[in-house]
């Protein structure tokens, strides 16, 4: 998915070129391309055609931005596509530089190109149907290049609430109206389920589509993408479902606030009843705590403290390995300027005095010696990478220290995968427990019946449940015969 804007330059035209061509943002400007112009020279050239064709625009060029959603595209791919974009849209009539910025998380393209074009002098007139051109152009090159793009019911809704752009739009709407739909939609599924298979019937008759893979995923008729499940809660993994299918009996429901409720205030007769829910989900919440095999709240209490403090110490895990993820691939970037520059940078070392050598090779040596900086604060940051990096520049071995590089890149992200499928069930575990606590903790606060009740409530529930789980086997059984037989 990208996002594009476009404004014009009306002076400092070297300052912007000099701007979106800054190595540190290009990695020494390797991710800097130009048509039909030189990158030192091109505020000069756009000003000799100017000149050529006698132009009164007082427009110096035009500024294209067009970014990417974070992690979605790679830096090479990323230029690619500007340069596929000012294919279509420049024709190859305008002079042009393009410079992708890789240091932020969010990559993104800056395009800077003459106000007019190189053949006959015609002015690039910008208005919104231009800027329609591109957005389409650059929504067509996303879906080529199999990246997100915006839909349509997103579009209207943003033109609706009037906001300048998708990021706004959904730094506003997080947890949107259709993860929370997909949510009720699930939960409502879960309930009448009797096994997986029903389940994804139920969701196909709500009007999802599913897709069954390493993650199980929807989408109704307005999306156009696919929403995994896990993404809109730990309750919602495939495994989750399941689970939840197969012990629906044993979800308990919410207590009531008696107190607070205008309901209650207004109908006795609504009171009479939260009263007796209120009952009877404390019962069924005791119930459920002792099944779990706790003898008492506070134990109960106890692995809650546990559990927090493991699934702290976990995502503490899974951010250390992140961050050290992000700095490999960012340390690549210095790597690869030593590889490059290290001919230029070891014949100014056996000859320091040599001032033309330096001289002439100034902006290679200072490039090294940055990069060289960075490399040595990456080995202080993490000393078990600095076998592969020092021997790995030593022996002049490019391929064998990148694969060495990208070899513990996959690790890492191996290694998060199993942390995060890890914490997932830990949060999920402690939801449930949680919400075990709450009830009763409500319902001590706020109930008038005596804790004896419960006791006995409990008592009753237990007999009853074991009379209840023959009758609610062959109603199963029952339901499942009579479905086969329609399928039939």
């Amino acid at each position: 998915m990208a996002i594009t804007n476009i404004h014009p330059i009306k002076s400092t035209l070297k300052a912007a070129i000099d701007y979106i061509c800054n190595t540190e943002k290009t990695a020494d400007e390797i991710y800097v391309s130009t048509h039909l112009c030189s990158r030192e020279n091109a505020h000069n050239e756009f000003t000799l055609t100017k000149k050529q064709y006698n132009s009164k625009t007082k427009i110096l060029a035009h500024h294209l931005i067009q970014s990417f959603a974070p992690n979605e595209v790679s830096f090479e791919e990323a230029h690619q596509v500007g340069k596929e974009l000012c294919e279509r849209i420049l024709e190859g009539k305008y002079e042009y530089v393009l410079a992708t910025h890789i240091d932020k998380n969010h990559i993104h393209n800056h395009i800077i190109f003459n106000s007019i074009d190189v053949e006959e002098g015609k002015v690039y007139h910008s208005y919104y149907g231009s800027y329609m051109k591109i957005r389409n152009q650059s929504d067509k090159l996303c879906e080529e290049h199999h990246l997100s793009v915006i839909d349509l019911e997103t579009q209207k809704e943003i033109k609706k609430r009037k906001f300048v752009n998708w990021y706004d739009w959904n730094e506003d709407k997080k947890g949107n109206s259709y993860k929370s739909r997909l949510q009720f939609d699930i939960d409502r599924a879960i309930k009448k389920s009797l096994n997986w298979d029903d389940f994804l019937k139920i969701m196909d008759g709500f009007g999802y589509e599913v897709k069954e893979g390493k993650y199980i995923a929807f989408k109704n008729k307005e999306q156009r993408r696919f929403t995994r499940a896990k993404t809109i809660g730990a309750n919602y993994t495939e495994d989750s479902i399941k689970n939840r299918i197969q012990n629906k009996d044993k979800e308990v429901g919410n207590i009531i606030d008696i107190k607070s409720s205008k309901k209650v205030k207004s109908s006795k007769g609504y009171e009479n009843w939260a009263t007796m829910h209120n009952l009877k989900t404390a019962s069924e919440t005791m119930v459920l705590i002792h099944e779990k095999g706790y003898a008492s709240i506070h134990e109960l209490e106890k692995d809650l403290s546990k559990l927090s403090l493991n699934s702290n110490e976990l995502r503490k895990e899974f951010k250390a390995k992140e961050f050290e993820q992000k700095r490999i691939k960012e340390i690549v970037r210095d790597l690869q300027i030593c590889v490059n520059k290290k001919a230029h940078y070891d014949g100014y070392k056996k000859n320091p005095n040599d001032k033309i050598y330096k001289m002439i090779n100034k902006k290679d040596i200072e490039s090294y010696e940055k990069a060289y900086a960075e490399i040595e604060i990456f080995i202080k940051q993490f000393p078990h990478l600095k076998n592969i990096v020092v021997n790995g520049l030593k022996q002049n071995d490019n391929k064998c220290l990148f694969k060495s590089l990208n070899d513990r890149s996959k690790n890492l992200q191996s290694e998060m995968h199993t942390i995060a499928t890890k914490h997932d069930e830990m949060k999920v575990q402690y939801e449930e427990l949680s919400k075990l606590k709450q009830n009763i903790d409500k319902f001590v606060n706020k109930s008038d019946e005596p804790k004896k009740s419960i006791v006995k409530e409990i008592e009753k529930d237990r007999i009853q449940r074991s009379k209840n789980v023959v009758i609610k086997q062959e109603k199963v059984n029952a339901k499942l015969k009579n479905r086969n037989r329609e399928s039939r």
